[in-house]
C-alpha cells in the first residue's frame, strides 16, 4: 500500500500497530518429508503454518477494522528455513498475505529474513510503500512530527556505520522539530527471561546511545515472549516493548514470571510487566500518539487489551497498568496423590547433544529434550513417575563428560483435578558445564559444574 501518498497528510492523533515475529509459513515451501528439523527450534514448522490460520489471519482482520495509520513489523516475517532457492518466494508470499489487508506496512529485518530476500523482495516492497528505496537495511521516516527508525539489529556491530548513523539521526532529531521518536528492531536491548538471546554488540551499545538521546520507546521481538520493561540507563531511561503473535492452539497462557527468573535485574527496572511465555499468548501492540501524550496497549489476539502504558515526556511513565493473571494453586501434602499430570520445565543453551538424563527423588525419569539459545523446554513426566513427587524434590541431571551445555529456570509443574496448576519457583541460579561461558546477559548466579559431574538441586512446592 502506498503510504507515501498520504504520509504528509497524516495529523495527530496518529495510531499505529506493532507486530513482532510472525514466522509466516506455507505448506508449499515445506513439502519435503526428509527435511531435518533443528532440535533447538521451539516450534516445528507445522505449528507456524497453523499459526497463520489460528492467529495471523484473525489478527490482521482486527487490524483492518481498527485501520491504524500503519503497521510496524519488527522482523522474522518468515520462518525462513525453506532453503535459499525458496527464500524469495516465501517472502513474496508473506508480503502478499499482509499487504492483502490494506494497511501500510513498515518493516525491520529479523534474523530469519535472509539478506537476499530482504534486498530483492522487502526493499522493493518498501519502495512502493515509502515512495523511495532504502539504501541500507536500516532507514527512517518522519510522520506528523514523529521519527520512526527501523534498525537492522542482525548486522549491528560496535563502532559500525549503523551505530554512527543512529547517533547522528537522534541528535539531528533533537535539533529539529521532531517531537516523538520510536525505534523498531528485531533483537531486544535487554532480553527478558531468555538470557543471552540477543546481539551482544547491540546489547552493549544501545544503553549507551539511548542514555544520551531520549526516545519514546523501543519495540522488538526475537524471544517470542510478551513483556514491557522501563529500564534505567546512565542517563535517560528506556521503555522496551517486546511481543510476537505466535500461539499454540492447545496451549494455555503461561505468565512468564511463573516459569522463569525475570531478567534484567529488578534494581535496574523502574517498571515491569513480565508478560507471557513464548508461544502461549499471541499478541500485538497498539500505539496512539496524541498532541500531548502517547498511549501504548498490548492486545491479546483473543482476549483483547491487557496492558495500558501512558507517558507525556520521554522517559517518564505516567501510567503503567496491566491485568494480573490468576494465581497458581497451592499444593498441600494431601494433594500429592491427586496429581493428574506433571512436567519438568527448563531453559537450555548448547544442549542439543550429548543427551542428559533426569532423576527425580532418585528415580530415573528419562532423557531431557535437547535445545539451545536458552529456549524454554518442557518434558512431560511418565504417569508412573507421578507417585514419586513430594513436596520437596531432589533433582539430579546426569551429563556426559563432553557436555558443555548450560541450563536454567528449572521448574516442576503439576496439574491437579479441576485444571488447577501448581509450580515450584524457578531456580535462581544458572548451571553450566562450559568453563568458558561468558557472563553476557546472565544476571542470575551461575554455578559452574565440572564436566561429567551431575547437576543437583532441590525444587520445592512449599
Amino acid at each position: 500500500m502506498q503510504f507515501h501518498r498520504v504520509a504528509n497528510q497524516i495529523k495527530r492523533p496518529i495510531t499505529f500497530a506493532v507486530v513482532g515475529d510472525t514466522h509466516f509459513s506455507h505448506p508449499k515451501f515445506y513439502l519435503d518429508p526428509n527435511r531435518e528439523q533443528t532440535r533447538s527450534r521451539p516450534l516445528k514448522v507445522e505449528k507456524y503454518i497453523e499459526n497463520v490460520h489460528h492467529v495471523l489471519t484473525p489478527m490482521m482482520e482486527v487490524l483492518k477494522k481498527e485501520a491504524p495509520d500503519f503497521i510496524a513489523m519488527t522482523g522474522d516475517l518468515v520462518e525462513g528455513h525453506a532453503g535459499p532457492d525458496l527464500a524469495r518466494s516465501e517472502m513474496e508470499a508473506c508480503l502478499s498475505f499482509f499487504d492483502g489487508f490494506d494497511v501500510p506496512i513498515l518493516i525491520a529485518k529479523g534474523n530469519h529474513d535472509s539478506e537476499d530476500s530482504f534486498d530483492h523482495v522487502v526493499r522493493p516492497f518498501l519502495s512502493g510503500t515509502l515512495g523511495w528505496t532504502p539504501e541500507e537495511r536500516y532507514y527512517f521516516v518522519d510522520v506528523a512530527g514523529c521519527r520512526l527508525i527501523f534498525l537492522d539489529t542482525t548486522e549491528w556491530r560496535t563502532g559500525g556505520e549503523q551505530c554512527s548513523w543512529l547517533e547522528a539521526l537522534l541528535k539531528q532529531g533533537e535539533e529539529t522539530r521532531i517531537h516523538r521518536t520510536f525505534v523498531f528492531g528485531h533483537h531486544p536491548i535487554w532480553p527478558v527471561a531468555r538470557s543471552r538471546f540477543t546481539n551482544p554488540d547491540f546489547h552493549d551499545d544501545l544503553p549507551r546511545v539511548l542514555s544520551k538521546h531520549s526516545i519514546d520507546a523501543y519495540f522488538c521481538g526475537h524471544t517470542h515472549n510478551q513483556s514491557i520493561i522501563h529500564h534505567r540507563t546512565n542517563g535517560y531511561p528506556v521503555l522496551q516493548f517486546m511481543g510476537a503473535p505466535i500461539g499454540l492452539a492447545d496451549e494455555m497462557s503461561v505468565p512468564l514470571d511463573r516459569v522463569a527468573r525475570i531478567i534484567p535485574r529488578q534494581e535496574d527496572l523502574l517498571s515491569c510487566w513480565p508478560g507471557y511465555l513464548e508461544n502461549t499468548a499471541p499478541g500485538w501492540f497498539k500505539v496512539t500518539v496524541g498532541n500531548h501524550d502517547v498511549e501504548a496497549e498490548w492486545h491479546h489476539s483473543i482476549r483483547g487489551v491487557e496492558t495500558h502504558t501512558k507517558w507525556c515526556k520521554c522517559g517518564d511513565v505516567d501510567r503503567f497498568d496491566h491485568l494480573l493473571p490468576p494465581s497458581d494453586a497451592r499444593l498441600i501434602p494431601s494433594d500429592l496423590p491427586s496429581i493428574r499430570r506433571a512436567f519438568f520445565r527448563f531453559c537450555a543453551w548448547e544442549s542439543e547433544t550429548p543427551a542428559k538424563h533426569l532423576k527425580i527423588n532418585g528415580v530415573e525419569v528419562g532423557e531431557l529434550p535437547g535445545g539451545s539459545d536458552y529456549v524454554f523446554l518442557r518434558m512431560e513426566l511418565p504417569t508412573w513417575c507421578l507417585t514419586e513427587l513430594k513436596m520437596e524434590n531432589r533433582i539430579v541431571i546426569q551429563a556426559d563428560e563432553q557436555d558443555v551445555s548450560t541450563l536454567g529456570n528449572l521448574v516442576l509443574e503439576a496439574i491437579l483435578p479441576g485444571g488447577r496448576i501448581v509450580r515450584t519457583k524457578p531456580t535462581g541460579e544458572t548451571f553450566t558445564w562450559n568453563a568458558g561461558m561468558k557472563d553476557l546477559v546472565i544476571y542470575s548466579p551461575r554455578r559452574k559444574l565440572k564436566q561429567g559431574r551431575s547437576l543437583t538441586t532441590l525444587l520445592s512446592f512449599d
